[in-house]
């Protein structure tokens, strides 16, 4: 239980530093270009962009995969396991605001430095990692880190703090799926056309009495 927590509050404040860096380096790449004589983010690719999109996008799938498991599983207990674990080892907003952005300006440095090798640009200065000034890029990161932080945070107490509700609503939400995909299922026809109780029903009805002769083919 312990490595589930610890795995999921690493999780929380890898998705949200994530969206935390891919958000600040596209806010200091627009402020850049009317605030610096000299915007090192100028005439680069930036194709980490879409990478960490595409991460972002797999690793809240991923968690709300296991959201959505977790719901199932309780099948509306009344123990409310996520809150509890949330609780205990989600932290203060204030600490994981300060991890998030921590991991946040690492991660910032690593895209942009990462779009530089692939584009052949030569890092001269830690500052042209973020955008040619260390007060615009780590202070827009950490700007766009708390606020992405305390919503995250936010949020999983929120999820948390209905976890009976969802869980009730998931469930009968999967039940009714279910008796729906039960329903729409096409019933099997023979090759005359007729399905399969149809087609029993008119074997049992011959086998009681004798039916009409066969026509015979002229």
């Amino acid at each position: 239980m312990r490595s589930a927590s610890t795995a999921l509050r690493a999780s929380l404040v890898a998705i949200a530093a994530a969206i935390a860096a891919l958000l600040a380096h596209v806010a200091i790449d627009v402020a850049g270009d009317y605030v610096l004589a000299h915007d090192a983010y100028d005439g680069i690719d930036h194709q980490s962009r879409a990478v960490f999109a595409v991460a972002i996008l797999l690793l809240g799938l991923g968690l709300g995969a296991r959201l959505l498991v977790h719901l199932l599983d309780r099948r509306c207990g009344s123990t409310a396991s996520l809150r509890r674990i949330v609780s205990r080892d989600l932290g203060t907003p204030a600490a994981f605001v300060a991890q998030c952005a921590f991991l946040a300006i690492v991660t910032l440095a690593g895209m942009e430095f990462l779009d530089c090798a692939s584009s052949g640009t030569r890092v001269d200065d830690v500052a042209d990692l973020f955008g040619g000034s260390m007060w615009l890029g780590v202070g827009s990161t950490i700007a766009v880190a708390a606020l992405t932080g305390w919503f995250v945070h936010a949020v999983v107490r929120l999820i948390a703090a209905r976890e009976p509700e969802l869980a009730k609503l998931v469930y009968r939400l999967a039940g009714a799926a279910a008796d729906a995909a039960a329903a729409s299922r096409p019933v099997r026809r023979t090759r005359g056309g007729s399905s399969v109780l149809e087609r029993a029903l008119m074997l049992a009805r011959r086998g009681s009495k004798r039916g009409p002769p066969l026509a015979i083919p002229g």
